[in-house]
């Protein structure tokens, strides 16, 4: 597929031409369309995504044209637009989706076969789903539903955590990248994890949150929330020191259950949710809480965090500036019993005055979905995400006279969708 516009290599998407003559009549399994888009069409409007379907599909039969990204990254933004009418009816969304695609393109019955390959089609990704990032992009059909899954089972998180005294802030690709960059297990590349930050008043709680989550989660095996118990003790028992923070991933659709959003034969249905819990006073150093500006004079040129993670950190601190200069700095990391500690920056103000958000930063920016807000942390979001738009502010009005924006500080900025770059440097 190398080097071959995606636009004219032959579709996925099985089709049955108009004028075939059907000689003897045989049963067909799956679901009619005209069963399935009236629900539709009274659930939401879907007439922005059926015209931009039908313009995808009008460039990829075209003969050569690549399909624009500004098509692509439409498409994304006007399903998540219809997406609010089906909030808690994710498995609707799907259904729905699937079938309004397949009405575009002619088709008649919706079944596994039609769902693998519009979650397999490649036609309208950038070179068939190779990102030059090194990051695989999905199908769109793929990404409807990968978000959609994460969406509900985050829901459940939201729902075992809710009553408990804390706050879960969405984060990651099913905040920023909706519809558009969720990954499923394909083509060898591994899914998309379910990313959360977990406030908490008192790390004491993460002594009950692993039997909450065994009841909340699908299909997380009994050794991971094992593990989960035994670090939080470690945390609880030396490590919570106001200055670090709890880590820890757990497989959810592992135990080879169905998920009845992905049917079994079209790719496998575990992922990773990766938690991040932080005490009170650390999201409040991380926030820097202590000063209304992000000045050397106010708050230093640096603060560090220790991240307690199951395992260590072989990449480097990678930093931005607004004005998108890159640093690339070293991470200290220890063995420690569960784990290991590593020191990672929250920020860091070069030689040249210019600030670089770290990683913990970067995953408050942008803002995250506050899904539930037991300690009403809200408001020290709002005011963190002011005193970033004053700094950069500040930064762009001394010379040399250079772009300078939010988004161009964020390590993760080609994943994120185009609406999310426009809220952050609007």
């Amino acid at each position: 597929m190398s080097g071959t516009p995606s636009a004219v290599r032959p579709t996925t998407i099985p089709r049955t031409p108009l004028t075939k003559e059907v000689v003897t009549p045989r049963p067909r399994p799956g679901r009619p369309l005209a069963d399935l888009l009236p629900a539709a069409e009274r659930r939401a409007d879907w007439r922005h995504v059926r015209g931009l379907h039908r313009q995808h599909v009008q460039f990829a039969d075209g003969g050569g044209a690549r399909v624009p990204a500004v098509l692509r990254e439409g498409l994304a933004d006007a399903i998540l637009d219809v997406s609010s009418s089906y909030a808690g009816h994710e498995d609707e969304l799907v259904e729905h989706g699937l079938a309004v695609l397949a009405d575009v393109e002619g088709h008649e019955i919706v079944d596994e076969e039609l769902f693998r390959a519009y979650y397999e089609d490649d036609r309208f990704t950038p070179g068939g789903g190779d990102d030059p990032t090194g990051r695989r992009q999905p199908a769109l059909f793929e990404a409807l539903v990968e978000t959609c899954r994460r969406r509900r089972d985050a829901r459940g998180l939201r729902d075992a955590l809710r009553g408990t005294g804390t706050s879960g802030l969405l984060i990651g690709s099913t905040s920023y990248g909706r519809f558009h960059n969720v990954r499923g297990n394909r083509n060898g590349t591994a899914a998309s994890d379910l990313d959360f930050v977990v406030v908490v008043d008192d790390a004491a709680i993460l002594g009950c949150v692993d039997g909450l989550l065994a009841t909340a989660l699908p299909g997380v095996p009994a050794a991971d929330l094992d593990r989960m118990r035994h670090r939080a003790e470690v945390f609880t028992g030396g490590l919570d020191n106001g200055r670090t923070v709890f880590s820890h991933k757990l497989r959810l659709w592992a135990d080879g259950a169905p998920d009845p959003m992905l049917p079994a034969g079209v790719a496998a249905s575990d992922y990773l949710v990766s938690l991040h819990f932080l005490t009170r006073p650390v999201l409040d150093y991380v926030l820097v809480a202590s000063t209304p500006r992000l000045r050397r004079d106010a708050a230093g040129a640096r603060r560090t965090v220790d991240d307690y993670r199951e395992t260590p950190v072989t990449r480097r601190d990678h930093h931005r500036t607004f004005a998108g200069r890159s640093y690339q700095l070293p991470l200290d990391t220890v063995a420690t019993e569960g784990g290991h500690l590593t020191s990672s920056r929250v920020y860091y103000i070069d030689d040249f005055d210019s600030y670089c958000p770290g990683f913990f930063q970067t995953m408050l920016l942008p803002r995250p979905d506050v899904l539930w807000d037991g300690l009403d942390v809200a408001p020290a979001l709002d005011q963190f995400q002011r005193k970033i738009s004053e700094r950069v502010r500040y930064e762009a009005d001394r010379p040399p006279h250079a772009m300078v924006r939010q988004s161009f500080a964020h390590v993760r900025r080609d994943a994120f969708a185009p609406r999310v770059i426009r809220l952050l440097d609007g």
